[in-house]
């Protein structure tokens, strides 16, 4: 009988939705089809092996120990400033006379 049980208490341990991720990908151009695979979606790639991804936290947790990634981790940033910054970096560019 667990500890939980023992007092009557009822444990859920829910996963929270999804979240931004960077991943660091040990060879170039095997990002697309590792995130793909969990459910993900790249939101900006840095360069041929970096990329911040929107996933969920189980796919997070399941990728931690993958042997093609070289490093995977939560980000944390402030949301408007993304935006912001997101918007210039897919804008085209502008016209010069």
């Amino acid at each position: 009988m667990q500890v939980a049980e023992r007092f009557g208490a009822k444990v859920s341990v829910a996963l929270p939705g999804r979240g931004l991720f960077l991943l660091v990908a040990v060879e170039p151009g095997s990002l697309d089809a590792l995130v793909q695979g969990v459910g993900g979606r790249i939101v900006a790639r840095l360069d041929p092996c970096r990329a911040l991804v929107v996933m969920g936290l189980a796919s997070y947790m399941g990728l931690r120990g993958a042997r093609t990634l070289r490093f995977i981790g939560p980000v944390s940033i402030d949301q408007q400033r993304f935006s912001t910054v997101m918007a210039a970096y897919q804008a085209p560019p502008p016209l010069v006379s």
